[in-house]
């Protein structure tokens, strides 16, 4: 590899530590993974790469090196062999087992929610995994789909657990920014979200979130975003699966309510034991096991060569670009790993037809695909360019609202998308309100302006969105979408003059609030947005009850 092609392994002429690059596999936030031969040994191996910030980062490069050595002595059938780990010339490293079949989050990519039993069949093997971790001192804190690495050799999953002392978290006295569990966010435990400290319960609950998604398509709370999916990983109680999947049984949700319980005691003991309780409340038969768990752990295969290393795309040290575009890999999320996913894990864009396999299934998924696309544009297009003038809508600010029709979907679906921005707003206002009840006790100053600047920066895109939303389906649409724009406009404001006060606090020592100027502005400026929420609130809720969503009241938005 020469230093045009990759900056970062600059002056390493294409080896690292003994191990030659053959071929570029996938690139995520956090590293690289390239396909390697062992020079000493012969034997392929998959080389992430880590991006160079982590090296610089002496907790994390400690516990990288700690427990991704602590994982290569820890022999279990789904746990990934790890080869080494180390760094060269500045570079963090790790060498591990290729597995050419791809992972779970692949799985999903291409066919959306799993059978049943297969999806229980990849949390099984994984809890089993988890708990041998366990029992050697091991928390991997970063469990979800990307990690699970799916050999499907032979027509049977066999899955290996990776990536163990991948994840990064904030300091105990620090609010961790959205971006810190980036790609994790949807599968961290509460306890983790704080701070505090965690065990195998934590790993736990990642667990059952992945088998939510496994089921379902989706994570738990995978329909919101950034400090929201944080709020409700905190907070609000896990959705119910059968209303995603209504061939579920009941039951399937009360074992996912126990393990994913916001209090760690109150969750499963073992992930084994939740592995189990899922399995009946599926109501799958006891019988052969889908893959033999003796099955012996041999070399990744190769269907699908990885690119060769000039056609990598060039690294530019922190900043990582996004994975190429083009044949290198997949479209989507299907083929580069994701941040901090596992090994080699090039799942095929297309796997070539085997022989005997029948063309008209092929020609007939095709076709539905098609199909669905055309759906999807005629959806977005009626969404960005709005309804047909078939009627107009009322100009009158107190006229009763209409029965919704069925002929105008958009409607409902752009209420749903004002609701949407409204449950976000609702976890920012709680995350608020903390923060700032803390800032004034002077409890913890660093962690408070940041958990405040996090909150402006969610608020202000909050501002972009809604000003950005389509509401000309709705009854008083036009109403509706200015007031809420002026109500998250003055909250915006109220919310910079919170951190302006928050700020003084830490520069200039505790002060009395009733002494503040800082915080008798924010107080003033957040009365103003009340009065403009008040106003929203009027004209929002009689549409929002013809789309059975709730009400909402100035103090939750």
């Amino acid at each position: 590899m020469s230093r045009e092609t990759d900056p970062v392994l600059s002056g390493m002429s294409g080896s690292i530590a003994g191990y030659r690059l053959e071929g570029f596999i996938g690139q995520g936030r956090m590293a690289v993974v390239y396909l390697a031969l062992d020079e000493r040994s012969g034997r392929k191996a998959a080389l992430k790469v880590l991006a160079p910030e982590l090296a610089g980062d002496a907790a994390f490069r400690a516990r990288f090196l700690h427990e991704s050595r602590a994982c290569a002595a820890v022999v279990h059938p789904h746990i990934i062999p790890v080869y080494e780990a180390d760094e060269a010339d500045g570079s963090l490293y790790l060498a591990m087992q290729y597995v050419q079949g791809g992972d779970a989050r692949s799985l999903l990519g291409q066919l959306g929610p799993l059978p049943p039993a297969r999806a229980w069949n990849i949390i099984s093997q994984v809890a089993s995994a988890l708990d041998a971790a366990h029992a050697h001192g091991l928390i991997h804190r970063d469990v979800k789909p990307a990690n699970m690495l799916v050999d499907a050799k032979d027509g049977l999953d066999h899955v290996y657990l990776s990536d163990f002392g991948m994840s990064r978290q904030a300091p105990p006295d620090e609010f961790p920014a959205t971006g810190q569990f980036a790609g994790a966010l949807d599968y961290v435990a509460p306890e983790q979200i704080e701070g505090r400290a965690v065990d195998g319960r934590a790993d736990l609950y990642s667990l059952a979130c992945t088998g939510f998604e496994l089921l379902c398509g989706t994570p738990p709370f995978g329909q919101d975003q950034g400090l929201t999916v944080m709020y409700a990983q905190l907070y609000a109680p896990p959705p119910t699966t059968t209303v995603r999947r209504p061939e579920l049984p009941s039951a399937v949700d009360l074992v996912l309510a126990t393990a994913l319980a916001k209090n760690p005691a109150d969750r499963y003991p073992t992930c084994s034991q939740f592995a189990e309780e899922l399995h009946s409340a599926l109501g799958l038969v006891p019988d052969k096991p889908a893959i033999s768990q003796e099955r012996s752990r041999e070399p990744g295969w190769f269907e699908h060569e990885p690119v060769p290393i000039s056609a990598a795309p060039v690294l530019t040290g922190p900043g990582w670009p996004p994975p190429p575009q083009g044949p290198p890999t997949t479209p989507g999320r299907v083929n580069a790993p994701a941040a901090g996913s596992g090994p080699g894990q090039a799942y095929p864009a297309q796997s070539p037809r085997k022989p005997g396999a029948r063309p008209g299934r092929k020609l007939i998924l095709t076709v539905a695909a098609v199909a669905v696309v055309t759906a999807v544009v005629v959806i977005v297009v009626v969404l960005v360019q709005g309804p047909a003038p078939a009627r107009p809508a009322s100009s009158s600010r107190g006229a009763s609202p209409a029965a919704p029709s069925a002929a105008v979907p958009q409607a409902s679906a752009q209420a749903a998308a004002v609701n949407n921005l409204l449950g976000s707003s609702a976890a920012v206002r709680k995350l608020l309100q903390g923060a700032v009840t803390q800032a004034r006790n002077c409890a913890s100053l660093p962690g408070d302006v940041q958990r405040i600047r996090s909150v402006v920066r969610q608020r202000s895109t909050e501002y972009h969105q809604a000003s950005a939303l389509l509401t000309t389906a709705l009854t008083n649409g036009t109403t509706v979408k200015s007031d809420l724009v002026a109500a998250l406009r003055d909250s915006l404001q109220a919310d910079r003059d919170y951190l302006a006060f928050a700020r003084q606090q830490l520069s200039s020592g505790c002060t009395s609030a009733a002494q503040s100027s800082a915080y008798s502005a924010a107080v003033t400026a957040d009365q103003q947005a009340g009065v403009s929420k008040e106003a929203f609130v009027r004209v929002w809720n009689p549409v929002a009850a013809q789309y059975s969503i709730p009400q909402q009241t100035p103090g939750s938005i």
